[in-house]
């Protein structure tokens, strides 16, 4: 008597009840966005499948294989090496899977039909703010920013995050302005095929339709405080960050637009 169809059943079995089927999330988390309290409020409900693309390891191993220098705004390589490490874990099946991770359509559609695609954003100058201080004061020297403000709004690292939604939506690109139209374009619509896009300024509306996409009832607390609270910058800088952040603001309001 074959008994193989039997003990196939049994794992199968045993293996739903260790890791119970549940919708499978792909949450590209950009900086300075309340990503990291929504995804420690999701990763609480998929800890028997979760996979994080953690920054500092996938940075270290970026400047290991390539001779570029990341601090002066050369970061593409690095994203594209998390694409890979997440595309990885959707082959693997893994149920949850988060990071500071670009959105590439082409690639990404393969598993248009088994992920949901989620992202939050925020206010784009209020998030320039907000990751500029948070990187002056940090501990470690990932990213650490040591110049003040006035001068890294000149640097290249300065200009590249006015367009950091732009760059994670639209996708990489090795000849891409990020800056141009056309990727403004492109980020929008690779938006577009996202299944729940939330706001920092509405989380509560965040949950519900996660919760509607997933059955899946969040709780999303502050858990990454930023070493200074209430920033003063005057209007002269403010406006200068209005400009560099241009291309996403265009993403933002075209986004709050569709989805709001």
């Amino acid at each position: 008597m074959d008994i193989s169809p039997l003990k196939k059943q049994i794992k199968t079995t045993i293996q739903k009840i260790i890791v119970p089927d549940k919708t499978k999330v792909f949450f590209i988390h950009i900086p300075k966005t309340g990503g990291t309290s929504i995804d420690f409020a999701i990763r609480k409900h998929y800890r028997h499948s979760y996979g994080r693309v953690e920054a500092a390891p996938s940075y270290q191993t970026t400047k290991l294989f390539n001779d570029i220098n990341l601090e002066q705004g050369k970061i593409d390589p690095l994203l594209q090496f998390r694409e890979q490490l997440v595309i990885y874990e959707m082959y693997k099946g893994t149920q949850y899977i988060s990071g500071h991770v670009p959105y590439n359509f082409e690639r990404g559609k393969i598993f248009r039909n088994e992920y949901l695609y989620v992202t939050c954003l925020r206010d784009p100058v209020k998030r320039y703010i907000s990751n500029y201080f948070y990187n002056v004061y940090k501990e470690s020297d990932h990213f650490r920013i040591h110049e003040d403000l006035p001068t890294f709004l000149e640097t290249a690292r300065g200009k590249e995050a006015g367009y950091e939604y732009v760059r994670y939506i639209g996708g990489i690109s090795e000849y891409s302005d990020y800056t141009s139209r056309e990727a403004i374009e492109r980020a929008k619509k690779n938006i577009s095929h996202f299944h729940l896009v939330g706001f920092l300024d509405n989380l509560a509306a965040f949950s519900s339709k996660f919760k509607q996409h997933t059955g899946i009832k969040i709780k999303i607390r502050h858990e990454r405080k930023n070493p200074v609270k209430k920033p003063e910058v005057d209007r002269e800088i403010l406006e200068k960050i209005k400009e560099i952040c241009a291309p996403d603001l265009a993403l933002y309001e075209y986004a709050k637009s569709k989805f709001n």
